[in-house]
């Protein structure tokens, strides 16, 4: 298998979690893509990878069989179905819920921090302050969120841990390599659970570079 990305994306670093919980990382190609932006500008960089995947984002798996999935959380669906080892989306339905649920909060604040970046690079009396606000409310609360919950998650000692759990531990990751970010403030609860599981071989194996 293929996998185009970056080092520096959560939506990468989950799938490469998933697939070193379940012992099948060497069976994946990595493969660099060129994507983002011109600089200080919103002009997105020409880029192979809308060839195999339209919105021309990571990750994007290419399959042995020459199958192009993208999204996160559709590639780990596949690569649960690879190998023997037990799957990171749990089978019971009431934990499978569970962790799908966490993951798509997750991935809606990801994307708010994202779109808080791509907002800011423009010029600042361009800069619309209302969505600015929205984003950053719907970043509060789903920290809030996780902040309230963090300490009932799947048990950190398992084999695999499950996808919420991998899923909250990218986003915190994310907001912790940037020292200045506004949201990388001490949280009790998040920081004790994510002191705990950086603590695995696939976290410090994908750990991204610091801004």
């Amino acid at each position: 298998m293929k996998l185009f990305h970056v080092s520096w994306s959560p939506f990468v670093r989950k799938v490469m979690i998933a697939a070193i919980e379940r012992n099948i990382e060497n069976q994946i190609e990595l493969i660099e893509a060129n994507i983002g932006f011109a600089d200080k500008t919103l002009k997105i960089v020409e880029s192979e990878l809308t060839n195999y995947n339209p919105s021309g984002r990571v990750p994007t798996l290419i399959t042995d069989s020459g199958e192009n999935i993208y999204d996160s959380t559709v590639i780990v669906h596949y690569l649960d179905t690879i190998g023997d080892a037990a799957p990171v989306i749990p089978i019971n339905n009431h934990d499978k819920i569970k962790s799908l649920k966490l993951d798509a909060l997750v991935q809606e604040v990801i994307d708010s921090l994202r779109l808080i970046s791509h907002e800011n690079r423009r010029d600042e009396n361009k800069r619309l302050p209302d969505y600015l606000e929205a984003l950053d409310s719907k970043i509060k609360r789903g920290l809030s969120i996780l902040e309230n919950e963090v300490l009932n998650f799947s048990n950190l000692t398992s084999n695999p841990i499950d996808l919420g759990a991998i899923s909250v531990a990218t986003l915190i990751g994310t907001i912790k390599r940037n020292s200045q970010s506004k949201y990388n403030i001490p949280r009790k609860n998040i920081d004790i659970w994510f002191d705990k599981i950086q603590l695995r071989k696939s976290l410090i194996e994908t750990k991204p570079p610091n801004i």
